[in-house]
């Protein structure tokens, strides 16, 4: 028993290490690929050894979509509005299933499309292909951040005119 918790600990130290390598030369360390990116197979040599590893690229078929959506997001499109539009024309997210508000917001806030490479706790700026520039990712965290504070909007059956356009003078919250 004491050999097998030996064994568990340094096979979980070697992973441990080799994800943190691998994280260092930006090499994808598993989970989902998001939507506009794809894997590569690279093969590295080292002391006489192959390697396979894989990087980020972009995925020409789908990264147009992931661009429309921050366009369409940065133009003050709802998130309902286009959610309707990607599923009417069958587009589908990286796991291969319709679009939601859950999968549109994890694609609005995933750093990868601006190049960031981020493992633990560290963030590798221009380590991936970037698919969006800065400001138009800025724009769409803005607009996150604008919506974020008007909570009557997501139960409201209607769509008001003046919702997210009023706000008091005094405490800058938005009118409801």
């Amino acid at each position: 028993e004491g050999m097998a918790e030996y064994y568990s600990a340094e096979l979980s130290q070697k992973v441990k290490r080799g994800m943190a390598i691998n994280a260092e030369h930006c090499y994808y360390n598993g989970g989902s690929v998001p939507l506009g990116l794809k894997l590569e197979k690279v093969i590295i040599e080292t002391s006489g050894k192959s390697m396979i590893k894989k990087k980020y690229v972009i995925d020409e078929e789908t990264a147009p979509i992931v661009k429309k959506i921050f366009q369409m997001y940065a133009n003050r499109e709802t998130m309902a509005s286009i959610i309707r539009y990607l599923n009417n024309l069958g587009c589908k997210t990286s796991q291969n299933k319709e679009f939601n508000k859950n999968s549109l917001n994890r694609i609005l806030n995933n750093k990868k499309y601006i190049g960031i490479y981020s493992y633990k706790d560290i963030e590798t700026h221009n380590a991936i292909p970037r698919i969006i520039d800065d400001d138009l990712f800025q724009k769409v965290q803005q607009e996150l951040i604008r919506n974020g504070l008007a909570p009557a909007r997501t139960r409201a059956k209607n769509e008001y005119l003046l919702t997210t356009k009023i706000m008091c003078g005094y405490c800058k919250v938005y009118m409801t």
